[in-house]
């Protein structure tokens, strides 16, 4: 080869060399960015089939991080089995097909309607046939492009995790993207195109990176390595990759269980634990991390004590406070451990392997705090669990030497140990875990109420004792927001004196403690719908509410989510309908939708009514109810709160409600009351529909009141 070939072959490759970063670091990002973005729109397509609760989205993290250890285990297939040119033609094939029969995202046929037990195999039935491919294919690329880039001959190839930083970047972008900037204002129509083309444009970037990766180099080069020089993993240091993934992962689950149960009431709470998640990869897996690793080994004793001597003195510091401490120990408990990990990552040849370990750790934790948690505990407590153990994945733990018959005497102990909190759980009364959450029964501190808290919202009181300290006796009566007098009450009443005193058929979504049924009249036929089953088991229990039990014991109950169980019921039947769901801090969007309103209209009467309890500390709701109710041809009449001090002493608590009907007689006379405002103004917020809700401005509104 002469002189000119050879600068101009040298030439060639000094340009491959300078795009091989910028393109490896784009393709990673998008494909993070794509990863993530999939994840809340598919699980707010699946909100109509069963509901807002949290149960809905601690599945769909278990079943993403189960599919992400699929396609780490195919990344690793193709890295160990084939060369870069065989395995590019392998992936490109398989995103190719997802392009063709997988996209745009949309649910599977067959999945109307979920069974009334059973909803996790269902839910994770229709994850995998709606979204499993396209997850599963783009899900492999992070391992993937980075052992490629191992082998570019690029001046940072011998260290490509840093790679795994610039992907978890773009996690976590797409994650503060969604609520922020894509929700609002693409409808899932929309997004789930703009998700293809960004597929599209993934498909693309995978073929430039291949192509980069078989760019021939010339004589005197680095070269491109097509088999990096691989040593061998002991089993040992394998466990200590999914020990150091198991906790941060499941420590995920149960901090944002933890903080929504006994913290704060608060939408879209469960970002900031994963932004922190995503955060602590970004910071680790840095060539220089920012935060050094030594800080936060002295921080996280430090949170620990902090935390421990604030457990034993309980002082009121309000809820901010302990919202932040609790985050603060989660990140500081994932960064030693995320920390940890990237000390022992191995070679560049090992590197699908590391990752797929890793990702065993993080499904197994998921699996943990996710869906074994929730059956063996009536309260979040593998929360405390989780910060001990990551309390063990300090290096002072994990260098200690011990024996065999240490080992073993110390795996009883700790199995005693687990044994024991199952079954102390198990014998909790005041606390009811189920798919739907936390239900927690407590008496107030001087003994006259009972509450019933799910999270950290009060459903519903009962009255046991007299200010005088005799027990209340006789019929039991409805207090919080259900009180004789209160916007609920009179918008019953009124809508019965419409109808000539007595309501003939009335629904009501949401049981909560049964107070409303003290409400119903003679020859008054109600019954109410019900998404947990452990909610209706508590309120007919007489030993710990009585309000059905002394009111209507002949109340029936539908069981399942409302949207899909109230379809079944006859149209035209109603006089009255009471959406009561709205009160906590994950509500169900899908209950307040243009689709919901259509279906609530079929089962009203001629002369029905629609009564939404829309109290929220966090979102005002009157402007979405008006506006949806509204393109539906109806009008809306609105009471605010009135709340006082005297009703706060008698455990009152006075609420916001909205009235929808067709005509103004059929609301009766609160239509001529000035407590109650119709609604006649120009809308203030945009109709909610089934592929669109807007929550960020739901809570701007609630933040500027």
């Amino acid at each position: 080869m002469d002189a000119p070939q050879t600068q101009a072959g040298s030439q060639v490759e000094a340009r491959r060399l300078a795009t091989t970063l910028p393109i490896y670091l784009g393709t990673i990002f998008l494909s993070a960015f794509l990863l993530f973005g999939i994840q809340p729109m598919f699980a707010k397509m699946v909100l109509p089939r069963l509901g807002g609760s949290p149960g809905v989205w601690s599945v769909a993290m278990v079943f993403f991080q189960a599919v992400l250890l699929a396609g780490y285990g195919y990344a690793h297939w193709l890295v160990s089995r084939f060369a870069i040119r065989h395995a590019a033609l392998i992936h490109i094939s398989l995103m190719i097909v997802v392009l063709l029969i997988a996209l745009p995202i949309g649910i599977a046929a067959g999945f109307d309607r979920p069974p009334p037990d059973g909803e996790i195999p269902w839910l994770v039935a229709l994850f995998g046939m709606s979204v499993g491919l396209p997850f599963f294919a783009v899900s492999a690329n992070g391992p993937l492009l980075q052992a490629w880039f191992a082998r570019t001959g690029h001046a940072h190839a011998k260290d490509p995790y840093f790679l795994y930083a610039a992907s978890n970047v773009g996690s976590f972008l797409a994650l503060i993207a969604y609520p922020f900037a894509i929700e609002p204002f693409l409808a899932l129509s929309g997004q789930a195109t703009l998700w293809t083309w960004g597929f599209g444009l993934l498909l693309a970037g995978i073929a430039a990176c291949a192509g980069l990766g078989l760019g021939q180099s010339v004589p005197g080069t680095t070269g491109i390595q097509t088999k990096l020089p691989q040593t061998v993993i002991a089993m040992q240091e394998k466990l200590a990759w999914v020990a150091l993934a198991f906790v941060p992962s499941g420590l995920l689950v149960a901090v944002t269980a933890h903080v929504s149960t006994d913290v704060a009431a608060a939408p879209l709470l469960w970002v900031v634990p994963l932004a922190l998640f995503l955060l602590t990869f970004v910071i680790v897996f840095q060539r220089k991390p920012i935060l050094p690793h030594a800080w936060m080994l002295n921080a996280q004793l430090a949170l620990v004590a902090a935390f421990v001597v604030l457990i034993a003195f309980k002082p009121d510091f309000g809820w901010w406070f302990y919202l932040a401490l609790h985050l603060g120990l989660f990140f500081l408990t994932a960064m030693v451990a995320h920390g940890e990990l990237a000390k022992l990552r191995p070679d560049p040849a090992n590197l699908t392997q590391f990752y797929l370990w890793m990702s065993i750790g993080g499904v197994l934790g998921g699996l943990f705090s996710g869906l074994l948690a929730p059956i063996i505990f009536n309260s979040v407590i593998e929360y405390p669990v989780l910060l001990v153990a990551g309390l063990l994945c300090r290096p002072g733990f994990t260098a200690i030497k011990l024996s065999g018959w240490m080992r073993g005497a110390i795996a009883a102990l700790v199995s005693l140990g687990f044994v024991g909190i199952v079954l102390r759980e198990q014998q909790r009364t005041d606390s009811v875990r189920s798919f739907f959450g936390v239900n927690r029964i407590v008496d107030s501190d001087d003994g006259r109420f009972r509450m019933l808290f799910h999270g950290s919202t009060m459903h519903g009181a009962q009255k046991l004792r007299e200010p005088d300290g005799t027990m209340a006796v006789g019929r039991p009566e409805p207090l919080t927001y259900y009180f004789s007098g209160g916007a609920i009450a009179d918008g019953i009443d009124s809508v019965r004196q419409a109808r000539g005193g007595t309501l003939a058929k009335v629904s009501v979504i949401g049981v909560g403690t049964g107070s409303l049924a003290c409400q119903i009249r003679s020859g008054e036929d109600w019954n109410f719908y019900e998404i947990d089953p452990h909610v209706v088991r508590i309120a007919t229990d007489p030993t710990r509410f009585s309000f059905f039990n002394a009111c209507a014991p002949a109340t029936a109950f539908v069981l399942g989510d409302a949207r899909l169980t109230l379809a079944d019921a006859p149209n035209g039947s109603l006089d009255l309908l009471v959406v009561d769901a709205f009160s906590s801090d994950a509500i169900p969007l899908h209950l307040l939708t243009r689709e919901a309103l259509a279906l609530y209209i079929t089962k009203l009467k001629p002369n029905g009514a629609v009564l939404f309890h829309i109290s929220n500390r966090n979102m005002e709701l009157g402007p979405v109810v008006t506006a949806t109710a509204r393109g539906q041809g109806l009008t809306t009449w609105i009471r605010e709160p009135q709340q006082t001090n005297e009703l706060a002493v008698q455990m009152k608590s006075s609420p916001q409600v909205a009235i929808v009907a067709r005509q103004q007689v059929d609301v009766g006379p609160l239509a001529g009351d000035k407590a109650w405002i119709r609604q006649d103004g120009p809308d203030t917020a945009r109709p909610w529909r089934d592929d669109y809700a807007d929550i960020v401005s739901a809570i701007w509104r609630k933040l500027s009141d």
